[in-house]
């Protein structure tokens, strides 16, 4: 069977944990290890402004930089909400043959996405009200994940041991949270260049999830 890129979805039971930003830097590495280039999915509404490129005026792939292309799917303000066929939009990605990262924030997964994607991945701070409502949806079957990216943050008494035992889910990166990652995003600046915390905290995962596997089939 043709080997074939990565499909991830990256979520969060709690807003503010970093999903969106730390979904734009994991689809840029992706990307750029990638000959064809790579491709992020915005579900959420706010890569967009976090990356510093305008938002995108329909569901075409627009140019992040050279190797990664945006598509939203967000729901846009002031305009009447677009119903979508998330099959064939699941089976478009599959056929771009490339890397993907989809950032759901704290939605909900649509199933399709969930049949197509190859890793689920949680963004958590070491936060307990974070933890609890992560523990509490997979617990109830609501949320699922293949392993745990942590913001690790000083000062928190939570360690990210303690977040894999109470989720029993491995941690896969650790991000220490810096200012300079804020700073680039709030000069527009995060297309450009990664961040060395976020660089240093992906860098393993990304090397993993670079690895050729089995291509799914079309729904």
């Amino acid at each position: 069977m043709k080997g074939a890129p990565m499909i991830v979805v990256c979520r969060s039971p709690k807003g503010g944990s970093g999903t969106t930003i730390t979904s734009a830097a994991l689809a840029m590495m992706l990307a750029a290890q990638h000959r064809g280039g790579g491709y992020i999915v915005d579900l959420a509404g706010e890569l967009a402004p976090a990356l510093g490129i305008p938002d995108p005026p329909d569901t075409k792939p627009v140019d992040v930089n050279a190797s990664l292309k945006l598509l939203s799917f967000a729901p846009r303000e002031l305009r009447t909400p677009v119903e979508h066929n998330w099959k064939e939009v699941a089976n478009q990605l599959l056929a771009y043959d490339a890397p993907v990262v989809i950032d759901v924030g704290t939605g909900e997964l649509n199933e399709s996405f969930e049949r197509i994607a190859n890793r689920t991945f949680l963004v958590l701070r070491p936060c307990y009200l974070a933890l609890r409502k992560a523990s509490n949806k997979m617990s109830h079957g609501y949320l699922r994940s293949d392993g745990i990216i942590v913001l690790e943050e000083a000062g928190r008494a939570l360690t990210p041991t303690d977040i894999s035992t109470v989720l029993k889910t491995p941690i896969v990166s650790t991000i220490k949270v810096d200012p300079s990652v804020s700073r680039a995003v709030d000069a527009g600046l995060l297309s450009s260049r990664i961040p060395a915390a976020l660089n240093e905290g992906l860098r393993a995962l990304v090397e993993v999830l670079s690895i050729p596997i089995p291509k799914k089939p079309f729904l």
